[in-house]
Parts: structure tokens; sequence; C-alpha cells
């Protein structure tokens, strides 16, 4: 029994996006191995994405950053974040993400490690 050929095509296509799927949600999954980067940055600006809460635009001399809370960056801390960066200051940091000065995408910054070459120490949770 041979299958016919309009099948075969369909299953090809199939299993075509579920490879392209599978791809795409292991890049998402392991962005933050595979693109991370600790780099040195002046801000020039800041401001925040609208009305929503938790995201915000860091402008650069060199690029725009996305600083917002992500699931897949394990981030919950841009509101924090925000509060610490201001225009004029130099700040080392550490950010996820390609950046394409093409297309609308723009790197993560997921942690200040220095602001004007002081490190930043984060204090530990305390637990009760």
């Amino acid at each position: 029994m041979m299958l016919s050929e309009g099948f075969f095509r369909l299953s090809a296509m199939v299993g075509f996006v579920i490879v392209i799927l599978v791809i795409l949600f292991g890049y998402l999954f392991f962005e933050p191995y595979i693109t991370g980067e600790i780099i040195t940055i002046k801000v020039l600006n800041k401001s925040q994405f609208g009305n929503e809460p938790g995201k915000y635009f860091v402008f650069t001399e060199d690029e725009v950053f996305y600083n917002s809370n992500n699931y897949y960056q394990n981030k919950e801390n841009a509101a924090d974040l925000n509060d610490k960066l201001y225009p004029g200051s130099s700040y080392k940091v550490k950010v996820v993400g390609v950046y394409l000065s093409w297309l609308p995408r723009f790197r993560n910054i997921t942690e200040i490690l220095e602001i004007n070459g002081i490190p930043v120490v984060n204090n530990p949770v305390k637990l009760n």
C-alpha cells in the first residue's frame, strides 16, 4: 500500500512546522544562556512603555534597551532596575537578547552590576 502524494506533502509540512516550533521555543528557553552578555552603557534617557507597569525603554549612546519583566529570562525586577537608572550615568549591566537595528527587537537589561564604577550590592532575602 503506497501513501498518496498529497498525504506525504501534508505530513512533511506538519513535520516541518513542528521542528520550527521546537527550535523557536527552545531558543526562548535557552536565550539567557545563549545571548547573555555583560556590557557598559551610558544612559541618555529612559521612558515607560505606555501605561503598562514593568515595561521601560532605556536609551543609550549605541542602542535602545528594553527593561521588562520576562518569564523566560526569570526576571521580575524591572521597576527596581528602572529606579536605579538615571540619565547621564554609566552602568555595567547584564543584558539578554539580540539587537537587530532593522527589527524592533531590543535586548533586555536583566541586572545592574555597577553604577559609575561602584559595584551594586544586592541585599539577600531575609527569611523569618
